[in-house]
């Protein structure tokens, strides 16, 4: 950080100030109702444009299995498909589907469509009740001068909080930016056309799936409770002045992500399959990230310090 101080460059990036402000709260407003949904946008067009031009999410091996029943008679006697279609796109050159009947398979409009509609509008009328039923556990006013302590984010972004008291940036920038790139590049690694749409892939998918959570627990309570016990690099006297840049880039929070990413290249050349390596990781990610939500939503109190319950925190 002598030449560069990552940190400091992300805070005014965000904050627009050198200290929380009014600037910041508008610019923290503006980031998620403006610039934040225009983002998500774009990327939902671009995604559901592909998937269109793609011809569909997945074509399982029934699709060009015959069609029984009275509509594939009717088809074979005329000479011509049965099924109506809707035009939903023009994209240019052909896609998979073109000249080509979809059988066995359930279109996006209007079926899927209809079912996503009536999950949208469930959803929104139980978060109503709910809204009706809870109040909101707001505080008093916030005190710039007498900040919370601790001061917790919501508790769908704990398990980031525990990994940015490790490091600010790996734990907020860097890991964050590993996994979203990771899933992203799953559909250009895994060129697999075996059990296409089947939930683990199959039974093989299961087992994986099944010692990646096995394994992910054992890595992250494990290396929780040594962090607990022990600490790490600055509370041990060999190391306790040690740079910062050693503690950025090896932390608690990159050694789940190594220990991880190795156990999916174990998976891979044991299986010879990516979709399996693919399998193994998400589910590594995914357990890690439920157990740091608990352990900082339940274990950490003041000064971000391990309590067995909230019962056991000091009283001022």
């Amino acid at each position: 950080t002598k030449v560069f101080d990552i940190g400091g460059f992300q805070k005014e990036l965000l904050l627009g100030a050198h200290e929380v402000g009014q600037e910041a709260l508008i610019g923290f407003y503006v980031l998620h109702v403006i610039v934040l949904p225009v983002v998500m946008i774009v990327l939902l067009g671009v995604h559901f444009w592909r998937v269109r031009k793609d011809g569909g999410l997945v074509r399982p091996k029934s699709a060009d299995l015959p069609e029984q029943g009275l509509a594939a008679a009717a088809e074979q006697e005329s000479g011509r498909p049965v099924k109506s279609y809707g035009l939903m796109a023009l994209v240019r050159d052909r896609t998979p589907a073109v000249n080509r009947e979809v059988r066995n398979t359930v279109l996006t409009w209007p079926n899927v469509i209809y079912v996503i509609g009536a999950v949208s509008m469930v959803t929104v009328f139980v978060m109503l009740v709910l809204g009706l039923l809870f109040d909101a556990p707001l505080k008093e006013m916030a005190n710039p001068a007498v900040p919370e302590n601790p001061a917790k984010a919501p508790w769908y972004f704990l398990g980031l909080q525990e990994l940015v008291s490790y490091s600010a940036f790996m734990g907020g920038v860097g890991i964050p930016t590993i996994v979203v790139l990771g899933l992203a590049l799953v559909p250009y690694l895994d060129r697999e056309r075996e059990d296409c749409g089947v939930w683990f892939s199959g039974s093989r998918g299961k087992r994986v799936a099944l010692a990646s959570l096995i394994f992910a627990v054992v890595v992250v309570v494990g290396l929780l409770a040594f962090n607990v016990n022990y600490g790490w690099l600055r509370n041990w006297e060999a190391t306790a002045h040690v740079p910062q840049i050693v503690i950025t880039f090896f932390n608690p929070g990159t050694v789940y992500v190594a220990m991880f990413a190795l156990w999916s290249i174990v998976v891979v050349q044991r299986t010879r399959s990516t979709r399996m390596g693919a399998i193994a990781l998400f589910t590594c990610f995914l357990v890690g990230f439920v157990i740091l939500t608990y352990f900082a939503t339940v274990h950490r109190g003041p000064n971000w310090q391990f309590y067995w319950s909230p019962s056991d925190w000091p009283v001022h």
